[in-house]
C-alpha cells in the first residue's frame, strides 16, 4: 500500500470516529449511547371517543374528526405524526453524565414525518362521549422518516407545523431554521417490525383521550448523515428478529398555554420527550489496531517487491 493511500485510508478512519474539528465540534464517543430529544408534533388525536376500531391508512383518515395539521397540503395528506426535535444530551453506556450538550453554535436538530396510522382502536369500560377520559386509543402505523442537523443554532418553534410550499412541509424534511442550514448529521426512516408478529407496523402508541397523554415507541434505521458511518450498526433486535440501528421511546402530552404558549400559539398540539437507544459504535482504540494492521500491510508489500 503506498504512503498517499495510507495516509489517505488512516485520515478518513480518524476523521469518522473522531467528528470532531472546527467545522464539526461532537466528539463521539465509543460504546453504548442514549439520545434525549425534545419533540413538538403535529399528531392526528381526534379519533372519537366511542369504543370502535378502523383499519387501512384510508379507513382510518376517515375516522378522524380533523387531520393533523401539518398534513393539510403536505405532501403526505395521509401523514398522521410529524415534527420537529432537538437533541437535548447525548450520554455513554450506563453513564449518568451526558458528554455532549448543545452549545453555543453547536445543536442538533430535526425534523420527521410521514407516519400513517394504519390500525386504531378506541377502547376503555368507561369510554362515552361525555366521558372522553375513560377512552384510550392504540394506533398502530407505518412509514416514518427524519434527519437531524448539525446547525449553529436551535429549530424556531414559532414557525409551527402548516406547510409553506417549497420551503416548509415536515412530511417532505423541510422545515427552516433546521434543514436550510447547517450540515446533515443523520437521516433515517422507522423499520418495520414494531410489534410481536407484525411485520408492517413502524410505530406505536396510546394515549389517554381526556389528557392526550400517554406512549409510543419505535425501531430505527440509519441511511445516511455525515455520522452514518458511526451509528449504522445493525444491532437491535426487534421481537420478530429483525435488526436495527436503534430503539425510540416517547412520552407525550398535550400542549398547553401553561406550559408552552408559543408552541400552543403555533399550531403544535403535542409536546414529548423521547430516550433513543443506540448500539456500539466503533472502540477510538481500533484506530490504532487500524493503523498498525495497515503499517504491517504496507511493510510486506515492500519487503515482496524487494
Amino acid at each position: 500500500m503506498s504512503k498517499s493511500k495510507l495516509s489517505a485510508t488512516l485520515t478518513a478512519v480518524a476523521l469518522s470516529l473522531g467528528m470532531a474539528g472546527a467545522a464539526n465540534a461532537i466528539t463521539i464517543q465509543a460504546g453504548n449511547y442514549t439520545m434525549v430529544l425534545k419533540n413538538f408534533d403535529s399528531a392526528t388525536t381526534l379519533y372519537g371517543n366511542t369504543i370502535g376500531t378502523c383499519t387501512g391508512v384510508s379507513g382510518c383518515d376517515s375516522l378522524a374528526a380533523a387531520p393533523a395539521l401539518g398534513s393539510i397540503g403536505s405532501v403526505n395528506s395521509s401523514a398522521d405524526t410529524m415534527g420537529i426535535f432537538e437533541v437535548q444530551s447525548i450520554t455513554k453506556g450506563s453513564e449518568l453524565s451526558p458528554y455532549w450538550t448543545p452549545s453555543v453554535g453547536d445543536h442538533l436538530t430535526g425534523v420527521f414525518g410521514n407516519l400513517m396510522d394504519h390500525s386504531v382502536e378506541v377502547s376503555g369500560a368507561g369510554c362515552s362521549v361525555v366521558n372522553p377520559s375513560g377512552c384510550s386509543t392504540t394506533t398502530r402505523s407505518i412509514g416514518g422518516t427524519f434527519q437531524i442537523w448539525q446547525n449553529a443554532a436551535g429549530p424556531d418553534v414559532a414557525l409551527g407545523p402548516q406547510v409553506v410550499a417549497g420551503s416548509k412541509d415536515l412530511n417532505a424534511l423541510l422545515y427552516p431554521t433546521i434543514t436550510d442550514a447547517g450540515t446533515l448529521f443523520l437521516s433515517g426512516f422507522f423499520g418495520a417490525g414494531a410489534f410481536l408478529g407484525d411485520l408492517v407496523s413502524t410505530f406505536g402508541s396510546t394515549y389517554n383521550n381526556g389528557t392526550i397523554a400517554g406512549g409510543s415507541s419505535g425501531y430505527l434505521d440509519f441511511d445516511g448523515g455525515s455520522a452514518f458511518g458511526l451509528f449504522d450498526t445493525n444491532s437491535k433486535l426487534d421481537l420478530n428478529l429483525g435488526v436495527h440501528d436503534a430503539f425510540a421511546d416517547f412520552t407525550f402530552s398535550a400542549v398547553t398555554a401553561e406550559s408552552d404558549p408559543v408552541a400552543l400559539a403555533a399550531g403544535w398540539n403535542v409536546v414529548s420527550g423521547a430516550l433513543v437507544r443506540g448500539a456500539v459504535i466503533p472502540e477510538p482504540g481500533s484506530l490504532a489496531l487500524v493503523a498498525l494492521a495497515l503499517l504491517g500491510v504496507g511493510a510486506i508489500s515492500r519487503r515482496n517487491k524487494a
